[in-house]
């Protein structure tokens, strides 16, 4: 039926945060609005598992081709799938929409369609220019809100105003998470240890100086046993220490109250998904990160003492933010903080909005 489909087209050429937004949306679509991935995650086929029509697209850079020859290619390939499955609205989430996808958006050919661009905020500043004047192309721009919206500073928060803001998007709500004994069953964890999780993207394990080395090195020096999240598109696998284990699961956020304690990044997903698990966490942040601010997001968030913010890499800084969550009762008090700052899951408000617009369509 001409209509009854949201083609959520989403970025990520080796992550999962786009297309893990993509979905959490798609999957609160109401019935009679079906939603289909159209990606450039090499994460694909976990969408596929998780139910989703989805269709692949390698990103820009992987396949030796021009920059103007992949917007070309993408164009096409955007233009097959309007023409397959007749979409009423297009969501893009990513923080650079391509010249391919804006040939499309302002076709006279697609005039019939709705294009959203879903803008995450918190943008580093000063940087983003060209990527946010685009936003003129799309019928409406949505941005998932952040719990460090007030450490903004970027381009995203002076042109919010042109924004539809929800509530900041998780995959999972929080009456979909696992409780601590029934996580620690499903992921083999004995019930009575002390378990951190550990997901840092940069650093080799065998290396004492890395963030990783770090962290793996002084958790071990006080009893906490580690769990390390192993990527579902990596080709290969780390050697862990003795006593260790490895996590490859998907979604991870179901699992999250396992674990006592965290050690990631400061990425968005991740960030949202601690906060909803109300799982005490030291975030690690990337200050090279394309656009996203991570670094405003983990001094916000300490600033709140909803976590620590770990930035100097050496295993003093991180002993001295592990202190601060050594023990139960300090866990307890920043969980404490996390659940008192529960929000909704604007997932099931971004649905709502794409539902609005294919039935205006429609």
């Amino acid at each position: 039926m001409s209509g009854d489909r949201v083609l959520i087209c989403t970025t990520n050429g080796t992550g999962m945060g786009h297309l893990t937004r993509g979905m959490a949306i798609g999957r609160r679509l109401p019935e009679g609005l079906a939603a289909v991935l159209f990606t450039l995650s090499q994460a694909a086929p976990v969408a596929r598992r998780q139910g989703f029509l989805t269709e692949y697209f390698h990103a820009a850079g992987t396949a030796g081709t021009s920059k103007p020859d992949w917007n070309l290619a993408y164009r096409r390939r955007l233009e097959s799938l309007l023409a397959t499955y007749d979409p009423a609205v297009v969501l893009f989430d990513g923080v650079h929409p391509y010249l391919g996808l804006l040939d499309v958006a302002t076709s006279s050919a697609h005039r019939h369609r709705r294009f959203v661009w879903s803008r995450r905020g918190l943008w580093q500043p000063g940087k983003g220019g060209q990527a946010i004047d685009r936003g003129r192309f799309f019928d409406v721009v949505l941005e998932p809100g952040d719990v460090a919206e007030a450490a903004d500073r970027g381009l995203s928060a002076e042109r919010r105003d042109e924004a539809v803001v929800v509530d900041p998007i998780t995959l999972l709500d929080a009456d979909e998470l696992l409780d601590r004994d029934a996580a620690r069953d499903a992921l083999g964890l004995d019930r009575d240890a002390t378990w951190a999780l550990v997901q840092l993207g940069t650093g080799a394990l065998a290396d004492p100086a890395s963030r990783l080395g770090i962290a793996a090195a002084a958790l071990s020096a006080i009893g906490v046993r580690l769990a390390f999240v192993e990527s579902t598109i990596a080709r290969q696998r780390t050697a862990l220490p003795p006593g260790a284990t490895g996590i490859e699961v998907y979604p991870l956020a179901r699992y999250l109250k396992a674990f006592d304690l965290a050690v990631t990044a400061a990425g968005y997903n991740i960030v949202h998904e601690v906060c909803v698990a109300a799982l005490p966490t030291i975030l690690s942040p990337i200050a090279t990160s394309h656009l996203d601010d991570q670094v405003a997001r983990a001094r916000y968030l300490e600033a709140e003492g909803m976590a620590r913010c770990w930035q100097e890499p050496t295993r003093a800084a991180f002993e001295a933010h592990l202190a601060r969550l050594a023990t139960p009762e300090r866990r307890a008090a920043v969980a404490g903080r996390l659940a008192a700052a529960a929000f909704p899951n604007g997932a099931g408000q971004a649905a709502h909005l794409l539902a609005g617009l294919a039935g205006a369509v429609r």
